[in-house]
C-alpha cells in the first residue's frame, strides 16, 4: 500500500521535463542544482527505509491518505507555479532577456510557490511512510538544501532587479505564509 505514496513523486518528476524555451539564459556558476538533487533523492530513499513505526496501528491508513493528499497538493502548486512562470522558468539560478518579476497568482503572496510544491510533495510522501522520522528528515534536508538555493535566487534577483526585487521582499513570504 505505501508503494502509492510514489505516485505523487512521479508526477513531481515529470514536471521537471516541462520547460519553455528560454531566451538568452544567463545562469550561475553553483552547485545549488546538484543539492537539489541529492537532497531530493535523500528525501525518497530515507522514507522507503524508515517505515511504518505505527504498523499496528489504525492510523497507517490515515497517514497515507493525508500524506497523499498533501503530496499532490504539493504536485498541483509546484505545477501552477511552473506555468505561472511561463519561459522564465529555469532549474537554474539565473536571469533571461527581457526578464521581470513574477508578482501575480501564488507570486503575489510567496516569491517561491513551487518550492512550497516541493515541501508538501516530500513531506506528504514522509507522511505517507507512517515514519514521524522521515518527516523531520525530510524537513530538516528541505530547509538545508532550499535555504542555500534561495538565498543564491534572491541575490541574483537583487543584483538584476535591484529596488524592484528589494520591494517585492518586503511584501511577500518567502515560502510558507505568515511564518516564512
Amino acid at each position: 500500500m505505501f508503494l502509492l505514496a510514489y505516485i505523487p513523486i512521479i508526477f513531481f518528476f515529470l514536471l521537471e521535463f516541462q520547460r519553455f524555451k528560454p531566451i538568452k539564459e544567463v545562469t550561475t556558476k553553483d552547485n545549488s542544482n546538484k543539492i537539489i538533487g541529492m537532497t531530493l533523492l535523500g528525501m525518497i530513499v530515507v522514507p522507503s527505509f524508515i517505515f511504518y513505526e505505527f504498523a499496528n496501528s489504525k492510523l497507517i491508513i490515515y497517514l497515507l491518505i493525508v500524506g497523499m493528499l498533501m503530496s499532490c497538493v504539493g504536485v498541483w502548486i509546484r505545477f501552477s507555479a511552473i506555468r505561472v512562470l511561463g519561459r522564465f522558468y529555469s532549474r537554474k539560478v539565473g536571469f533571461q532577456e527581457e526578464h521581470k518579476v513574477i508578482q501575480v497568482s501564488w507570486y503575489k503572496y510567496i516569491r517561491n510557490p513551487g518550492y512550497l510544491g516541493t515541501l508538501l510533495t516530500y513531506l506528504g510522501f514522509a507522511i505517507s511512510t507512517s515514519s514521524w522520522i522521515s518527516v523531520i528528515v525530510n524537513i530538516a534536508l528541505y530547509f538545508l538544501a532550499y535555504t542555500y538555493r534561495m538565498n543564491i535566487e534572491e541575490r541574483v534577483m537583487k543584483s538584476e532587479f535591484k529596488d524592484e526585487y528589494i520591494q517585492y521582499i518586503k511584501k511577500t513570504w518567502r515560502i510558507i505564509p505568515f511564518i516564512y
